[in-house]
Parts: C-alpha cells; sequence; structure tokens
C-alpha cells in the first residue's frame, strides 16, 4: 500500500515554493491576546491577487492544506473553525478588526461545512431537502461555497449546484430553479442600484412638490443614470399612480440580486441564502423574520433544533464583507490583431442588434464606498472597494477620473418570452418577467440563464424572446462570422484567472 504524505509535508512544500507571508497558515487575530470580541483568523485568504503562477499555485496548495487541516480540528473539537467566525457586532463597530481582516473572517465562515451542532437544518424540515419548502428553504447544501465555485472565489455555480426554491418539499415541478449567481463584483452592484435608487426618490420628491403646489396630479420621467423606468404620477395627497412604472418594483428601489431582482442589498441576500440553503438563522432574523420564514417554534429558537443563535450579527457583518468585497471582473484582451478586431465587431454589434438596450454596458459610479448600516444604532462600517477590495480593483477613468461599473446591465427587469417563463410569479416579480444579467464575468460563469438549461452562449441567446425577440432574431439572422464576433467579445468578459482547489 503506497504511503499517503503527511500534511505538514505538503504545507512545508507549498512554504519551499515561495509563500508569501501575508498566505500563511498561522493563526493571527484573537490569538494577538487583543481583546477584539471573539474571532479568529485561522487562515489568510487574501485580497491580494497573485503576482504570478507560482504564487498562485502555493497558494492554492495552502488553501486546500488548510481546509483538511480544518477537518482534524474540527474531528477533535468540533465547531472549532464556526467558533472562530463568532465576531462580536459591537467590536467591529469600534474599528478593532480591519477590513481586511473581516474579509477573512468572512472567507473562513463562506467554506465552513456547517453542521446541525452549530445550527444547520431545523426540526420541522428534512435533513437535506432537493426541493425547498415554501419560504422555510430545504437545507441544501453544506457550506456557500459548495454552490459558488465555478470561475473563482464565491463564483457561480454548474447545473448540479441549482437550488429549487419555494416548493412543496417533495417534487422539482412544483418549485422555481434557481441557477447560483457568480458573486463577483457584488459590491459594487449594490452601490450603483442604491445610487439609482436615490434618483429615483428624488424623481417621485419632486413630482409630490409639483403636485402640492398646483393642487393637480403631476406626471414625469422616472429616469436614473439614464436608465428609464417608466413614468409616475402623484396626486396632491401624495398618493401615487404606479401603473406606468416598467421593470422595478412601485417602491421604486432597485433590487439588484436574484434572477427576478427581488434582494437590494448583499446583507439581506447573505442572510436569506444562511437560511435558506443551510438553515442557519442570524439573530436579526429570529428576531424581526416572520414565522412562515424563520419557523413557528417561537422564542430565541424558532426552528426547534435547540441550537441557538446560530449566526451573529458580527458573521453576518462578516460574511456581507467578504461577498461585498469580491474583485471586479475583468475584461480579456486579445492575443492577436485579428481576434481584437473581431471583439470589436462584436461590442458594435451589440449596440446595432439591440442587446445593449438592456445589456448596458457601463453605468456611472459616484462613490466606491460600500457602506453596511448598523442595526443596532451604531457607527457604520464602510470599504471603499476601490482601495481595499479584492483584486483586481475598480479603476478610473485615466482621463476624467470618474469611475465606471462595466456592468451589461441596466438593473432592470424584462419580460423575456414565453419560453423561459416560470409557471407563477416569483414575489411580485412576474413569470416571464427577469432581471438583466449582468454580463460582466460571463466567460466563467456558465451554464447559462435562471435554470442552467443553455450549456452555452449561443443557446442562451437564442432562448430569449419577449422584449428581446426582435434582437434575438436579428442575431439568429448573422451571418456565422458575425454571431462569432458576438460570443468572442462575451468571451473576453471574464475574472482574472485563479487557481482554484475543492
Amino acid at each position: 500500500m503506497k504511503a499517503r504524505t503527511p500534511l505538514l509535508a505538503v504545507v512545508a512544500l507549498a512554504l519551499a515554493f515561495g509563500a508569501c507571508s501575508d498566505e500563511s497558515l498561522s493563526p493571527v487575530g484573537g490569538a494577538t491576546g487583543v481583546d477584539r470580541g471573539g474571532g479568529q483568523l485561522l487562515h489568510t485568504i487574501s485580497t491580494r491577487l497573485p503576482l504570478d503562477q507560482r504564487e498562485d499555485a502555493t497558494a492554492a496548495l495552502e488553501r486546500d492544506a488548510f481546509r483538511r487541516e480544518s477537518r482534524f480540528l474540527d474531528a477533535v473539537s468540533p465547531g472549532h473553525l464556526f467558533q472562530s467566525t463568532r465576531v462580536d457586532e459591537a467590536a467591529i463597530e469600534a474599528g478593532a478588526w480591519t477590513h481586511d481582516e473581516l474579509y477573512q473572517l468572512g472567507g473562513q465562515l463562506f467554506n465552513f461545512t456547517f453542521t446541525p451542532e452549530v445550527g444547520f437544518g431545523a426540526k420541522d424540515l428534512p435533513a437535506y431537502g432537493r426541493f425547498q419548502t415554501g419560504r422555510r428553504g430545504g437545507p441544501d447544501a453544506p457550506r456557500c461555497a459548495t454552490c459558488h465555485w465555478r470561475g473563482g472565489p464565491a463564483g457561480a455555480g454548474d447545473a448540479a449546484d441549482n437550488a429549487y426554491l419555494q416548493g412543496d418539499g417533495n417534487s422539482q415541478s412544483s418549485a422555481l430553479a434557481r441557477n447560483p449567481i457568480s458573486l463577483a463584483g457584488a459590491g459594487l452592484v449594490e452601490i450603483v442600484a442604491a445610487e439609482m435608487s436615490v434618483e429615483l426618490a428624488a424623481a417621485r420628491s419632486l413630482l409630490a412638490a409639483q403636485a402640492r403646489s398646483s393642487g393637480k396630479a403631476a406626471r414625469g420621467d422616472l429616469v436614473a443614470k439614464g436608465i428609464s423606468f417608466g413614468k409616475l404620477t402623484v396626486r396632491p395627497d401624495g398618493s401615487v399612480d404606479a401603473s406606468e412604472i416598467v421593470g422595478i418594483d412601485p417602491d421604486l428601489v432597485v433590487k439588484p440580486f436574484g434572477w427576478k431582482g427581488n434582494v437590494a442589498t448583499v446583507r439581506a441576500m447573505v442572510e436569506d441564502e444562511l437560511l435558506l440553503h443551510h438553515g442557519m438563522e442570524s439573530d436579526f432574523l429570529v428576531a424581526e423574520g416572520d414565522p412562515a420564514r424563520v419557523g413557528s417554534f417561537g422564542g430565541v429558537d424558532p426552528d426547534g433544533d435547540h441550537v441557538t443563535s446560530e449566526i451573529t450579527e458580527g458573521q453576518v457583518t462578516a460574511l456581507t464583507l467578504f461577498v461585498a468585497m469580491q474583485e471586479a471582473p475583468a475584461e480579456l484582451t486579445s492575443d492577436t490583431s485579428e481576434q481584437t478586431l473581431l471583439t470589436a465587431k462584436g461590442r458594435a454589434l451589440m449596440k446595432t442588434l439591440g442587446c445593449a438596450s438592456c445589456h448596458v454596458s457601463s453605468l456611472p459610479l459616484s462613490t466606491t464606498t460600500f457602506t453596511l448600516a448598523s442595526r443596532g444604532g451604531g457607527a457604520r462600517v464602510t470599504v471603499d472597494l476601490a482601495r481595499e477590495g479584492a483584486e483586481p480593483r475598480i479603476l478610473p477613468d485615466e482621463v476624467s477620473g470618474a469611475f465606471r461599473v462595466f456592468l451589461f446591465s441596466d438593473l432592470k427587469r424584462h419580460d423575456v418570452g414565453k419560453a423561459l417563463a416560470e409557471t407563477r410569479p416569483d414575489r411580485g416579480a412576474p413569470a416571464s418577467q427577469f432581471l438583466t444579467r449582468p454580463l460582466w464575468g460571463v466567460a466563467r460563469s456558465r451554464p447559462y440563464l435562471h435554470d442552467a438549461r443553455a450549456a452555452q452562449l449561443e443557446d442562451a441567446i437564442l432562448l430569449h424572446g419577449g422584449e428581446a425577440q426582435k434582437a434575438r432574431d436579428a442575431y439568429a439572422a448573422l451571418p456565422d462570422i458575425d454571431r462569432g464576433a458576438v460570443r468572442l467579445m462575451l468571451t473576453t468578459l471574464t475574472r482574472s484567472p485563479r487557481m482554484v482547489t475543492q
């Protein structure tokens, strides 16, 4: 029988290949003796982009070694890794932890395998539920990274990783299929959506003032960052007629997360996913959540699994920052002049075909600061993603110094036709309407569409209908070389390469 390589030898091998100090396996953070409200950095999950392939391989070896080491430690002391993420929110707000350290703590939690001992699941749900039960969820996955892995950290998922939401707990036909979305650039997406929401709220306020002043209903355009959301009518008494609003809910809040565009913030998304996929209930949801969502057993243990305070506010903050600080997707330049020309042609065709009317190439950004407001009334956590986010970071325009998010989305819902329509609405979004899926990083996030039915970009394009029917037909009518140019251009929308081990 062939002897296995000892774990310490693997670690030594990694270090021998030139590991950087910020990728060490040594515990830091809570181990320093400084009281920082719990929490301990057991392994550095770096925001840095490796300089070369050797450094990338070294870091990947270290991450793999850490995962195996943590399994051994948890075998001896169950919950060891989970406890390392139990950082106190008051300590965070007091500035005891740096943003980079919180990113690392969030990364530990993102990769942690949840178990019943720490709160995985619920008394009234199966140990694992492939098809979720209403708003109670599965649970259907042991860790975040189980499904968000393709293309890099916090990436997309394969078709086998589909979640089946809001079902009867027994059948696929009762549920809504959802393929895991890449979380790259999530913080930037929230910022641009929040700025759009502010513009729309300002337009509503202006119409309300006009209506009060004139004593007559005021009707006007709803436009944010050059994107039209229809029209709004406000009456003198302040009531509104929302019948002409398009692509957004009547509250005029741009919700950029979820396939239907029904979640506004990274924090709300994080708490919902912890609940639905892992049965891990945050302290906030335990206190504020509807029993239909968190369970009917009441008190501090509404899911009845005899585990309380499953996810603290500090853990929610750390995990939210880990997601929000993810890298900005990149555009890969071609190595040949022929491909460069074809890429430029593909970008031009996106406009002439009409694809860019929804997949708007970029949106202006007034700030790069991600803000996580305290729910306890304390200080807010703010992170400048242009300076502290994971690399590669968003960069300002070389001439103007202004920032733009090259998202390839208008962050609106659109009717995409009968072929993609579901059997029922989803939290207010009509069955045939979906959020314009941002295309940045699309080359590293296949399969495509909400239910992963499209294996290739070509399949996804040709399945479009509804508002996209005209653009889809124009694409289908192109000669092969021009369709290839569009696909080539989309293939340049990628993520910076990293070695990934699971």
